[in-house]
Formats: C-alpha cells, structure tokens, sequence
C-alpha cells in the first residue's frame, strides 16, 4: 500500500462525523438515482408494452399514407408468402394482420359509432393482449358471424351474450355494408376510450363486411421487447425490400403513437432534471467535506512539503481522499438499492385509485413497474465517480500549492 493512500485513509477516518454525513449524503443520492432510473424504465417499457399489445405492435406495416388517411384506401395485399417472410424474421416473435374500419353499430333505439378491428384468431394472441382481456363470453374463433364488445360499449348498446347486433358501413367498392353479428363475448381494456367504441370481428367477416378481398389494413409485427425493435425493423426491412409489387410503409410504435413518445420523453427530462439536482448536492457534499479537511491541515500539510513531500504527492493524497469517500458512499448506496429493485421488478406495486385514471389515460395497467438494466448502475458509477472527480479538483490544488514556510511560521 502506497504512502500516499494510507494517508488518504487515515486523514478519512479523523473526522468520522463530517466523514459520516458525507457518505450517508452520496448513499442517499445513489439510491435515489439508481430506484428513479429504475422505476422510469419499468414505467416507460410498461407504458410501450401495453400500448403496443393493443394498437399496434412494435412495427406496423401498412399502405402508403395509412397512418395520414387511415381508410380503406390504404391497404396491404395480404398473401401466404408475406406472412410466412414476416414470421421468419429472426427478431420477430409475432405477425398479425389486421381489418381496421369504422361503421355504427345498432340495437334497437341504441346506435353508436364503433372501430371495427378484423383480427386472425390464430394470429393476433401472438401480438396483442386481446384475446387475454376478456371480461366475459368468448374470443372471436372465425365460426360464424361472432362479435367482441369493449365492456362500455356493450353496456351503452344495451347487448348481452347471444344478442345479434348490426353493423353498418360503406365497403371498399363503396356499397353499403352491413350484417348481423352475434355478441360472444366483451372485452375489459385499459383505455376508456377505446372501450367505448371497440367491435372486434374476425379477419375473414372483416374482409367479406368490408368487400375487401384479401387486402387488409395493417400487419403488426411484435418484438421481444422495445429494446429489439431497431433490430425487429433492419430484418423486416429487408422483407419489404423484396415486394416490389407494393407501395408499402413501416412504422415504428412510436410513429403511430406520438402521444405517447411524447409523453415518455418529457417525464425523462422531469426525471433527470431532478436527478442533477441530486448529483449537485452530492458534488458539493464532497467538496465541502475534502477542502474543510484541507482548511483545518494547512499546517501538517506544509510541514510534510518542507519535510520534502512533493506537491503533486499532496495533490494525489487530497484527490485519493475524494475518491474514497465518493467509492465508499457509492458501495453502499448500490448495495441498498439493487436489492430493492430486484424486489419491486419482481412485485409491481398496485395504484393508488387517484392514479389509476392517470394510467386509464395512456392505455396502462395501474401498476408501478420497476426493470433493472445494466446501464443504470453502471451510469450511477461513473456519474458519482466523475462528479466526486471534479469536485476534488480545486481542494486537491489548494493544498498542492501550499507554502511550508507559511505553515512553519504558525508553529
């Protein structure tokens, strides 16, 4: 053990209170970091994962000037060979092509406008939570004229299990459109909005509803995670490279649903704005701690300079000093908040039901996730041990620069 850091050692343990507060101050701060970055992350993935499980994928591929126009007029020509292409992709976990329009919908007196989602009933649990939200009855199977509800919808509608319901739109060839369907079933969704007006029907009484042959509206394509989707995107790019015969677009999750990116970005710059503040009272924590204890040596300092201690060895000791309590602080702050993490990402926290209608609003289930990812420690590490750097700076020259014969005249 070098001179120079058994100094640094020994002149951190002299003042233990000051010593103390500096560390619980650095613990404090790295807890918070590393649970906030945490939470922000499971917040956000959670936010993306429903979203996307139940609009539209991680990637959707659709017709040229879909997302502006949104009509039957954009459309994908749907055949075995693009399916199978899309489902091969190696970073794609599911391929769902899906029936979007709009038409009423109508039970005696009852009227209300309604999205028609035509779904594969193969398919589309590959992709979205649909088939996993219902409230009661059945998921649409394809047998027969068989229609889901969102739960608000049913209820607007006045319609229970086995109750017929029309529907009635304009299809592609821009005849009128319109047939019974049985109600099987009724979904519970995250988003009022959308269980309010949601029908879903299979993809086969979509296109024959529709008079749309075998076009449909959109594919979404779902990755493992949000992570993938640039990887997602590279494979199914080169899909799409192949068909020629199309006008095709891909979009990401975050171009059909702006909001949401959006909102996503602004709580991340909320969240770091906070965590600076928190990273600037711990620079200041160190450096207050480092050029007090500079302050109170000046004489001890000069008498190791004049002894023939050389004044970058005495730079190094004060800037080893930081160091240590900066390295010690952050130990013990990554000790308390990994495990506590690890916890809560495995035991999502409920809502309270003054937030849950700040969930129902971005489509969210009302739970607080939290998701522990490699950079966030390692970000905590580099970012205390760089400000812990720069704060020692000036401490670290102050006492460097001292004169022996200033601190040999006060003896």
């Amino acid at each position: 053990m070098s001179l120079e850091f058994r100094l640094a050692k020994r002149n951190i343990g002299r003042n233990l209170r000051r010593t103390g507060l500096t560390v619980a101050a650095t613990v404090f701060a790295v807890f918070l970091v590393v649970v906030f970055v945490a939470m922000a992350a499971g917040m956000h993935e959670k936010m993306i994962e429903d979203g996307v499980r139940i609009h539209s994928g991680h990637l959707q591929v659709s017709g040229k000037d879909y997302l502006k126009k949104r009509t039957l007029e954009q459309f994908v020509a749907l055949d075995a060979e693009l399916l199978e292409q899309l489902e091969r992709a190696p970073s794609a976990l599911g391929v769902a092509p899906r029936v979007v329009g709009f038409a009423l919908a109508s039970k005696g007196a009852a009227t209300h406008g309604v999205a028609v989602f035509g779904v594969d009933p193969e398919r589309e649990g590959t992709v979205s939570s649909l088939p996993t939200r219902l409230e009661s009855g059945v998921f649409v199977d394809g047998n027969g004229h068989g229609i889901v509800l969102g739960e608000r919808l049913a209820r607007n509608l006045g319609v229970e299990l086995g109750d017929e319901l029309l529907l009635y739109s304009v299809a592609y060839s821009m005849e009128t459109a319109y047939d019974l369907f049985e109600v099987v079933g009724t979904l519970r969704l995250p988003e009022p909005a959308l269980e309010r007006t949601l029908a879903v029907i299979s993809l086969a009484d979509a296109q024959a509803f529709f008079a749309y042959g075998d076009r449909v509206s959109e594919i979404a394509v779902l990755a493992e995670d949000a992570d993938h989707v640039d990887a997602l995107e590279a494979d199914v790019r080169v899909v799409l490279a192949k068909r020629s015969d199309q006008d095709l677009e891909l979009h990401t999750w975050g171009e059909v649903m702006p909001e949401l990116k959006e909102f996503i970005f602004i709580d991340d710059a909320g969240m770091y704005i906070m965590l600076a503040i928190l990273v600037v009272v711990v620079a200041f924590g160190i450096l207050n701690t480092i050029l007090m204890s500079v302050l109170e040596r000046a004489r001890e300092l000069g008498v190791m300079l004049a002894l023939g201690l050389r004044p970058r060895s005495v730079f190094r000791v004060v800037y080893l000093e930081s160091m240590l309590l900066a390295g010690l602080g952050l130990g013990i702050g990554l000790a308390l908040a990994i495990p506590v993490v690890l916890y809560f990402q495995g035991h999502p926290i409920p809502m309270s039901e003054d937030l849950q209608g700040a969930a129902q609003v971005i489509a969210m289930e009302p739970v607080v996730t939290f998701k522990l990812k490699p950079m966030n420690p390692i970000g905590s590490m580099i970012t205390i041990l760089g400000v812990a750097a720069l704060a020692a700076l000036y401490p670290a020259l102050k006492a460097s620069r001292a004169r022996p014969v200033d601190a040999l005249r006060s003896l």
